[in-house]
C-alpha cells in the first residue's frame, strides 16, 4: 500500500482527487484478491455466486476504510495548506 500511496502521491493531482484515486484503487486490488481466494474455494465448497459477491464484496469494503485510517496519518502534500 505504500508503493500505492507513493506511486499517486508522485503525481500532479489535487490532494481531494489522489485520495479518491487511492480508495478507488485500494478497492479494485483487494476485491481482486478476493476473487482469487473465492475461485480457489469454489472448487471444493462454496460454488454457489452469492459467495463471489461475499468474497470480493468485504475486502473492497475493507479497503475504503484502511485508506481512510491510513489517510489520518499520511496525507497527500499538494501545496493548498499554509498551515
Amino acid at each position: 500500500m505504500k508503493y500505492i500511496w507513493n506511486q499517486v502521491d508522485s503525481l500532479n493531482l489535487s490532494e481531494y482527487f489522489k485520495l479518491k484515486m487511492m480508495v478507488i484503487l485500494s478497492a479494485a486490488v483487494l476485491a481482486a484478491a478476493g476473487l482469487c481466494v473465492w475461485s480457489l474455494v469454489q472448487l471444493w465448497a462454496l460454488d454457489h455466486w452469492s459467495w463471489m459477491i461475499v468474497f470480493t464484496g468485504y475486502p473492497a469494503f475493507l479497503a475504503v476504510v484502511l485508506v481512510i485510517i491510513y489517510s489520518f496519518n499520511h496525507s497527500f502534500h499538494d501545496g493548498s495548506y499554509k498551515g
